[in-house]
């Protein structure tokens, strides 16, 4: 894993040409964007929450996190991590306007198919990329083109130190099918593992989910 100090990794945006066409395209997500009205019963009761909080306690033996996504309710996600050691990112393109909404220590302020050119930098400089909601989410899918795709798990595979993680979440056919999909864009850059004592494929029993653990070759 990454054995860079917390204080060696610096955020520095790359200056993005306003006639870039891949920065000003709308986004999937624009429309999309949800914040829970009950954030406790949210965490404590909803879907698969319960089980990504089990997953969030053990992200403390990491170095250095980024999590894909930083609404208003992910700003318990570092106090789940509980770790005085883990630094804790967050990648968004439209962050709260309240940034005391958010819980971090560092934002990347983008779509991660940007990653590589607004931040080039930080290549190399994450253990783990926690996914949960975005890549694998059916709606985002419907507005990802196949350069989309390509470029957001090739920024995923910039982004990640060597044999570092992506924790990826999806929804149940979310694709059409499935295993073609992590064949032609997955798996040229991951290798599926385990995390802990859950295998690639876990679903739970609240959900229509299914958690994926894919470690970069």
């Amino acid at each position: 894993m990454n054995s860079m100090t917390p204080t060696s990794v610096s955020i520095q945006e790359k200056p993005v040409s306003v006639n870039n066409t891949s920065t000003m395209k709308k986004g999937p997500l624009e429309g999309w964007i949800y914040e829970p009205k009950d954030v406790k019963y949210f965490w404590d009761k909803m879907g698969d929450r319960p089980f990504l909080r089990e997953l969030y306690s053990r992200v403390g033996k990491f170095k250095r996190v980024l999590d894909v996504g930083a609404r208003g309710y992910n700003r318990y996600c570092k106090e789940l991590i509980n770790s005085t050691t883990t630094e804790y990112f967050q990648m968004e393109p439209f962050p709260p306007s309240d940034r005391n909404e958010m819980n971090n220590d560092g934002l990347l302020e983008c779509y991660m198919q940007e990653a590589k050119e607004k931040y080039p930098n930080l290549k190399r400089s994450f253990d783990l990329v926690l996914d949960f909601g975005v890549f694998g989410w059916g709606a985002v899918q419907v507005g990802f083109d196949e350069s989309d795709i390509h470029n957001y798990v090739q920024s995923v595979e910039f982004l990640l130190d060597n044999k570092g993680i992506w924790l990826l979440k999806v929804d149940r056919n979310w694709v059409p099918h499935h295993d073609e999909f992590f064949d032609k864009y997955l798996l040229p850059y991951f290798d599926l593992g385990s995390f802990d004592e859950f295998q690639s494929g876990h679903s739970v029993r609240k959900g229509n989910f299914k958690f994926y653990f894919l470690y970069k070759k």
